[in-house]
């Protein structure tokens, strides 16, 4: 198989070889081709999908499944009416989804379509090596699993392979795949009690992402939940207070919104009107970048054709700019960031990001200086209450007390509360650990962070 590398260095492969592709390509020129012969401009979106899973536990497999699915959506511009549908599966051919489209598009008010995104044609790439669960992949997974005795661990794996492919009337197709892997480790510990922890590790193919999870990931966790299992500590004194970037990673999905220049528009975004302002500590960096060789996702253009990039909101702690879709950046004069993504069934495109990653000022490491306490947060429970708008919060966690020498105790059960925008204005350092988390397809990437602007309670 013959390998290129794109733009960004990025190893990737040509897509030619997927089953669906010219299925996909074959059935999108038709559609384009019905739309102009009733003198409407075009454009298909499809993506196709193989999600493969795995559940295992003690080292038995419970269950191992593959389901496909694909969806195409269609739309069409005549006369300063735009119309949209979508239809599953999506290589069907049917030419009354045109006059659908053109129905729903009369039945809209007029309003001036935004301009078409100069699409990286050149990049028709997949990621390389494909996500899949094979034999050998499941052999590991069940060696992983079986665990020290008095600890028992839950793995699912999950493997996205499929592919994306965009095509306007009149133009060549974009493609791309969309591998990745994702492992959710659960480990339950028997002591004095029982304790949880659980984490996610994503990449994309199972060799690297599972060889890290072994080399270091599951011998920690199997580590802390043993610590979790004992008894909690009467009086949990600290000096310091540590937020794992697992735990991070889950609140930041709260300021998501206020970075997105359609809640900009709508009145919705804290930080409208805020650019060129200190909205974070010194040395706080905020980037997107689907293109990034961490991201669990290659994307060299998004959903809308658009080129994907690094975009940076936050820069030494100064606001710089929103993530914006075509339609929103047309709205203010300028180009879209290369964020405009559809849901799983194919709605319409809305602002999200790809990889979302916070660089929070100097590395402080995740011991405590000498002769000092640090509370170390390292499991997110739930919110109890959490707003995407003013970035409040409050959430069950778990939490460890960690001495000068390393040694750890539990610190038990603790609600923390705070506000997620306040958080980021007062972050004094890191640990160097980057936990991710995903929500559909978008990405937080986080380290934890040392931080005084929590309250913890039990």
């Amino acid at each position: 198989m013959s390998t290129t590398t794109s733009t960004s260095g990025t190893p990737v492969r040509p897509y030619g070889e997927c089953g669906a592709y010219a299925e996909l390509a074959g059935a999108a020129a038709r559609l384009n081709e019905e739309a102009a012969a009733r003198g409407a401009a075009s454009e298909v979106w499809a993506a196709r999908q193989e999600v493969a899973e795995a559940v295992l536990v003690r080292g038995v497999v419970e269950r191992h499944s593959t389901v496909t699915t694909s969806v195409a959506a269609l739309t069409v511009r005549k006369d300063g009416h735009e119309g949209y549908v979508v239809h599953s599966p999506a290589g069907r051919h049917d030419p009354d989804l045109v006059d659908t489209a053109l129905a729903m598009g009369r039945a809209l008010p007029a309003a001036d379509a935004p301009p078409v995104a100069d699409g990286p044609s050149a990049v028709q790439v997949s990621n390389a090596p494909e996500a899949r669960i094979d034999e050998a992949t499941l052999e590991r997974l069940r060696r992983l699993s079986d665990g020290p005795a008095d600890v028992g661990i839950e793995l699912r794996a999950r493997a996205d392979h499929g592919c994306v492919l965009l095509q306007r009337g009149g133009t060549a197709p974009l493609r791309r795949g969309t591998d990745t892997f994702q492992l959710q480790a659960r480990l339950t510990a028997k002591g004095e009690r029982v304790g949880h922890i659980g984490h996610h590790v994503f990449g994309r193919d199972a060799e690297d992402t599972l060889a890290a999870a072994e080399a270091r990931e599951l011998p920690e966790l199997v580590q802390l939940a043993r610590v979790l299992a004992t008894e909690p500590v009467p009086d949990p004194a600290y000096d310091d207070v540590l937020v794992d970037g697992r735990v991070l990673a889950r609140l930041l999905m709260l300021a998501v919104p206020a970075f997105l220049l359609d809640s900009v528009l709508e009145g919705r975004s804290p930080l409208a009107g805020r650019v060129a302002e200190r909205i974070a500590a010194a040395g706080v960096s905020l980037t997107d970048d689907p293109t990034d060789p961490d991201s669990p996702l290659y994307e060299p253009w998004d959903d809308e054709g658009a080129p994907c990039g690094r975009t940076v909101l936050i820069d030494d702690g100064v606001l710089r700019g929103f993530l914006s879709s075509r339609r929103t950046a047309a709205e203010v004069g300028g180009r879209s960031s290369g964020s405009g993504r559809r849901g799983p069934m194919g709605e319409m495109a809305t602002v999200q990001p790809g990889c979302l990653r916070l660089r929070p000022g100097p590395e402080l490491g995740d011991r405590p200086a000498e002769g000092r306490t640090l509370l170390k947060v390292v499991q997110a429970n739930g919110a109890h209450i959490s707003n995407a708008i003013t970035g409040d919060f409050s959430i069950g966690a778990n939490a460890v007390l960690v001495a000068a020498d390393g040694g750890q105790r539990n610190a038990g059960s603790l609600t923390l509360a705070g506000n997620v925008f306040d958080l980021l204005r007062h972050v004094d350092g890191h640990d160097g650990r980057v936990r991710v988390n995903r929500s559909h397809h978008s990405f937080v990437a986080t380290p934890g962070v040392w931080t005084s602007r929590l309250t913890v309670g039990r």
